[in-house]
């Protein structure tokens, strides 16, 4: 899951500038902002994340007993 970092040219109260930060949505050529988290693999130090539209959608192909 790639991370975006914008840094704005804005300068807070404290004197630091202003950085946003924003993970990608995991399907493949989908720039979208990830929203919902998938699962994590803690020993690999992996997440996957998908952004509404593709979250949606696979939660649409699941079968229903496959729903927690």
């Amino acid at each position: 899951m790639p991370q975006v970092t914008i840094k704005t040219g804005i300068i807070d109260s404290e004197g630091h500038e202003e950085v946003l930060h924003a993970y990608l949505c995991d399907w493949p050529d989908c720039p979208n902002e990830a929203v919902h988290a998938l699962g994590v693999i803690r020993e690999l130090r992996v997440a996957s994340a998908l952004c509404d539209e593709h979250f949606t959608a696979l939660k649409a192909q699941r079968k229903p007993d496959q729903e927690r």
